[in-house]
C-alpha cells in the first residue's frame, strides 16, 4: 500500500502546477436562462453546481479542471471532468499534465486554503498567483503525478471493496439490504 510518510515533499506555486488560472465571468441569477450545463459557483456542496443553466454568451466554459471557490465558501475545491459554465466567485485550474486521479489527489491539497482564507479575507487574483502547495516529489524534485496517480487509485479500489464487502455481508445476514 503506497504511503504518503516515504515521499518526499516540496513547495510549488500554483501558478507553476497550473499553468492555466482563469476566473469564471459574473451572471447575475436573473439572467439564468434554463438548461443542462452545470453551473458553478461556490457552493461548498454538489461539486459547487449551483444550478444548471442554457446561456451560451457571454459566459467563460471550462472542464477537465479544478474550481477553487474565491468568495461564500473561501477555499473548497472540486474536480470537474464534464464541460460546465463558471461564475466569477470561483477560479478554474488546469493542467495538461494532470489526469482525473492527480486532479483529485492535488484538489485535497488546494482545499486545505481554507484554512488560510475565510468570507472576510476572499481569494483574489493575486493571492492567488502568491499561494504555494506541497507536493510529492519524484527523483528530480519535479512533482510526482505517478505517484498521486496510483495513490488515488488505490484509495478508490479500496472504498470500492470496503463497499462491496459491506453489502456482502449485508445480503448474506438477511437476503436483503440490512445493516450488519
Amino acid at each position: 500500500m503506497l504511503d504518503l510518510h516515504d515521499r518526499e515533499w516540496n513547495e510549488f506555486y500554483l501558478r507553476d502546477i497550473f499553468p492555466d488560472i482563469q476566473r469564471g465571468k459574473r451572471l447575475k441569477t436573473a439572467d439564468h436562462i434554463q438548461g443542462s450545463i452545470p453551473y458553478v459557483s461556490s457552493s461548498a456542496i454538489n461539486n459547487g453546481v449551483d444550478a444548471f443553466i442554457g446561456n451560451g454568451g457571454k459566459v467563460r466554459k471550462f472542464e477537465e479542471c479544478l474550481t477553487l471557490a474565491n468568495s461564500g465558501s473561501v477555499g473548497k475545491t472540486f474536480y470537474h471532468s464534464y464541460e460546465f459554465i463558471a461564475s466569477d466567485h470561483v477560479t478554474s485550474l488546469k493542467s495538461d499534465k494532470l489526469n482525473k486521479y492527480s486532479y483529485l489527489f492535488i484538489a485535497t491539497i488546494v482545499q486545505r486554503l481554507e484554512e488560510k482564507y475565510s468570507f472576510n479575507r476572499e481569494i483574489n487574483d493575486v493571492r492567488i498567483n502568491k499561494e504555494k502547495i506541497v507536493l510529492p516529489v519524484d527523483e528530480s524534485g519535479n512533482p510526482d503525478y505517478a505517484f498521486m496517480e496510483q495513490y488515488i487509485k488505490e484509495r478508490e479500489r479500496q472504498i470500492i471493496q470496503n463497499y462491496i464487502d459491506y453489502i456482502g455481508d449485508s445480503v448474506q445476514i438477511g437476503g436483503g439490504y440490512n445493516t450488519p
